[in-house]
């Protein structure tokens, strides 16, 4: 088939990748204009005006490292030579079990995993990929009954693209509702805020080793805070606060005060406190807003397709708060779950569709109310000791117990970590036999189990440092 692939993210990329080496022909484009660099310096250097949140911290789980190394192993060496690196996520947890391969993040830039990406789509002759080309709409047929076929894109400034599939991977501020209004199909979506927003800053960092297992993040309630080394021997920082603040988001916007809140925060002040070398700031404070959790449905309550011929993916189709580092990892499963429905179903449009939203259905759908209930309880961007902070009375005592006791027991703590990494969804957690039983043993004495105190000033403390 002849697909157009409208939007060259990591989605659109990883869409592109698997659909052209099963032999289709691929036309990807992508609106911003992009002359490919020569290394990932280059790449981390250009400003993507359709895709800002390229330059906010990335942390790639072991669910894309389980899929690179599984479909795309060729993408996984590349990344890993051009400066990437892994870090197991069960280091502190005593002798290695069976499984422990998997449990293995990727640190590396977004924009080197872009480059990376876009390198291994050029080198396909059956991929054609134009830039500076944006989508305006479908092409469809009027149906009389049934869904309308897709049969390509209007290309934005004139002209059209036919195509036999179109796929959107046009992010979350994309207008596929838009398109697909045009052709009298209406999405049905569920949209729930999350109530934050961030603030990021890049810096350059001394080539030297971290400490063993060092503490990179926290949740103070009133910020949570991620700092994450990357390739090239940079770092960044961001600190999200709730919308509403409107005095802490105004105060972090400034670079310099921005910088002394890093140095009082536990974790950034490894790089930016007194001790710490001094570091080379790349670039001002980069704030990012818009923050939700979002599901389209894209099949009727009966399982059949609203519209053929036309599959979105990434945060076109599902968003999760980019807090839990959930969407490029989704957006590269989405993609191989639409190579094997093509490729399972290449001439039948209908089921093609309905296997492709089935397996969203399984593999992405719950990391969507997970998001939703771990925004709820207030989780904390490090992953560990949090999830149980925001619920009260009994119930939440002993959950924030089973989550203290994660930190280093190895059974409860790999069963966060496959969680936290998109390995297991909660439903496939719970039948962990071994899991659930020392679960309960945890939950029946809470207290010998406490949760460390939260480290870190009160905002008052903070505000107060920054208007010194």
């Amino acid at each position: 088939m002849h697909i157009a692939i409208a939007g060259g993210g990591v989605g659109g990329l990883a869409a592109a990748l698997a659909l052209g080496r099963a032999g289709h022909r691929i036309t990807l484009l992508e609106r911003d204009v992009i002359v490919h660099p020569g290394d990932a310096e280059a790449a981390f250097a250009i400003e993507r005006a359709g895709a800002p949140q390229v330059h906010q911290t990335h942390g790639f789980l072991a669910r894309l490292q389980v899929t690179l190394r599984d479909r795309f192993p060729d993408v996984l060496d590349e990344l890993l030579a051009a400066g990437g690196t892994t870090m197991s996520m069960t280091a502190r947890l005593g002798e290695p079990r069976p499984g422990d391969e998997d449990l293995q993040v990727i640190i590396v830039r977004r924009s080197t995993l872009e480059w990376v990406l876009r390198q291994a789509v050029l080198a396909q002759p059956e991929v054609a990929l134009r830039t500076g080309v944006g989508v305006d709409g479908l092409l469809a047929t009027n149906a009389v009954a049934g869904p309308p076929t897709v049969l390509g894109v209007a290309l934005h400034g004139g002209g059209d693209l036919e195509a036999d599939m179109v796929v959107a991977a046009t992010g979350r501020r994309g207008p596929v509702p838009d398109w697909l209004s045009g052709i009298g199909v209406a999405v049905p979506e569920t949209e729930v805020e999350s109530g934050l927003m961030y603030l990021t800053r890049w810096y350059h960092r001394p080539a030297a080793e971290l400490p063993p297992d060092p503490k990179l993040g926290g949740d103070l309630r009133f910020v949570k805070y991620l700092a994450v080394p990357g390739d090239g021997d940079t770092l960044s920082v961001t600190l999200a606060v709730p919308t509403a603040d409107a005095d802490l988001r105004r105060a972090l916007s400034d670079p310099d005060r921005f910088d002394r809140a890093c140095a009082m925060l536990p974790g950034p002040d490894l790089f930016l406190g007194p001790d710490a070398p001094r570091l080379e700031p790349l670039g001002g404070v980069r704030p990012m807003t818009g923050l939700v959790n979002r599901l389209r449905r894209f099949v009727d309550d009966d399982g059949q397709p609203l519209v053929l011929g036309f599959h979105a993916l990434g945060d076109a189709h599902t968003t999760t708060n980019p807090l839990y580092g959930r969407g490029c990892s989704l957006a590269v499963v989405q993609a191989c779950l639409l190579a094997d429905a093509v490729a399972a179903h290449p001439g039948d449009p209908v089921t093609r569709s309905a296997t492709y939203e089935e397996g969203n259905r399984r593999e992405v759908e719950p990391w969507f109310e997970s998001a939703v209930q771990m925004d709820r309880l207030g989780a904390d961007p490090a992953g560990a000791g949090a999830l149980g902070g925001g619920a009260g009375g009994e119930a939440g005592r002993a959950m924030a117990a089973v989550f203290a006791a994660g930190a280093t027991d190895p059974v409860i703590g790999r069963g966060i970590a496959r969680f936290m990494n998109l390995l297991q969804t909660p439903a496939q957690l719970l039948g962990d036999a071994e899991l659930m039983a020392r679960i309960a043993e945890v939950m029946a004495d809470p207290d010998a189990h406490p949760v460390p105190p939260a480290e870190g000033p009160r905002r008052t403390e903070l505000l107060a440092a920054l208007a010194a």
